[in-house]
């Protein structure tokens, strides 16, 4: 009895010095919804092992009631195997508002490892590992930032349809404790982002898949976000 009332004691005292370490107060989340488009352009030059790739991404805000950004992301790539792919590149990130147009505009250095490998006839599964050297345009210190991406495509029998579910986790290596960005870049978790979709192959180079994506995003000392976001992908392979 003596021995439970103790356990049971000890218990309790962790538990309240675990409890005593988190924040007590912390604002309630911002929700917003937006619409994001993207469109991709890839190619392997009729064969090659080199690739190219393009993308341009215009993405709204505040219930899609204000346009947000534009991702210009252009990369070249090597395919070191059939499944095993490098990539380097550049990002611009766009961020406009009424007041500065896009002069607070981000821009990237970034490297990239893909694995992607048919585990059966319908399912196609892609893992994506990618690094980010941030510049931002209102500090001087870089945000050195992580991405881990998982992508699974079944193609349903006997269509041209197919099922897309994607997820992508963000995480900073280094923190920036002073300035506009003190609340976003922190090392840790920055965001992760959820999409489940249903595309169509209109030609051999060009498919189109649509759904919902969740972006959740941590800010530290302010409301954390989450977006709501209808996810177009426009894909022309060539």
């Amino acid at each position: 009895m003596v021995k439970t009332l103790l356990n049971k004691l000890k218990s309790f005292f962790l538990l309240a010095g675990v409890l005593s370490t988190l924040p007590t107060y912390a604002e309630p989340a911002k929700n917003d919804s937006s619409i994001w488009i993207s469109n991709t352009y890839q190619t392997d030059f009729g064969g090659s092992r080199y690739l190219a790739f393009l993308e341009l991404a215009p993405r709204t805000k505040n219930d899609n009631s204000d346009f947000s950004q534009i991702i210009v992301r252009p990369l070249l790539g090597y395919k070191l195997t059939k499944q095993l792919q490098l990539w380097a590149g550049y990002t611009w990130q766009g961020e406009y508002n009424d007041k500065t147009d896009f002069e607070l505009a981000t821009n990237d250095i970034m490297e990239q490892l893909q694995w992607i490998d048919d585990w059966t006839s319908q399912l196609n599964f892609q893992y994506r590992f990618r690094l980010e050297q941030r510049f931002f345009a209102d500090e001087v210190d870089v945000g050195h930032r992580m991405r881990h991406r998982v992508r699974f495509m079944y193609s349903i029998p006997e269509t041209k349809a197919y099922l897309i579910a994607i997820d992508e986790l963000f995480v900073y290596f280094n923190s920036i404790d002073q300035g506009p960005k003190s609340h976003s870049v922190q090392t840790g978790v920055n965001q992760n982002r959820s999409y489940i979709g249903v595309g169509y192959k209109l030609m051999p180079q060009l498919n189109v898949d649509t759904g919902y994506q969740f972006q959740y995003v941590n800010n530290y000392g302010a409301a954390d976000l989450y977006n709501h976001i209808w996810m177009t992908n426009i894909n022309v392979n060539f």
